[in-house]
């Protein structure tokens, strides 16, 4: 943690965003301002399907939508910022396949709580989409941290 707010504050970028590190709070951060940027790709394909209308399907090709492009975002960003080490795969194609099934899970989880959120409790559905994401960004997080990158022993 001590790391971290160093970089931070003394506005060291490249240290916050470029340079390899084992760093387990510097690989979070990173992976957050990557979620960020993932969420407002996803976010944005979410609200322009949203236009279709107003309806359970409507809703689910949304997050459908949001979740491929996010996913390919968070995917290229990540490889280049947060997980810098090799993969518990064979190849690139081997880790992108690793890395969308965890996605996938993430999007049925995606999809179960923007459900629950919007139909069972009835919370707006961009606000749902809100908070799902920041509990969907914790479990992508640390399912691919300790399912692909940690090194095999």
């Amino acid at each position: 943690m001590k790391e971290l707010f160093k970089l931070i504050f003394s506005l060291d970028f490249k240290g916050l965003f470029i340079e390899k590190t084992d760093n387990g709070m510097i690989k979070f951060f990173r992976y957050l301002f990557v979620g960020g940027i993932a969420f407002v790709v996803d976010y944005l394909f979410f609200t322009l399907v949203c236009f279709l209308g107003d309806n359970r399907i409507i809703t689910i090709l949304a997050t459908t939508a949001g979740f491929v492009a996010g996913l390919i975002t968070n995917f290229l960003l990540s490889k280049k910022f947060v997980f810098q080490e090799k993969a518990n795969t064979n190849s690139v194609k081997g880790e992108f396949i690793a890395y969308t099934v965890i996605g996938v899970i993430g999007w049925f989880l995606n999809v179960l709580l923007m459900l629950l959120a919007t139909e069972l409790i009835g919370i707006n559905r961009y606000i749902a989409k809100i908070v799902v994401a920041m509990i969907v960004l914790v479990y992508n997080y640390l399912a691919r941290k300790i399912l692909l990158y940690t090194p095999k022993k």
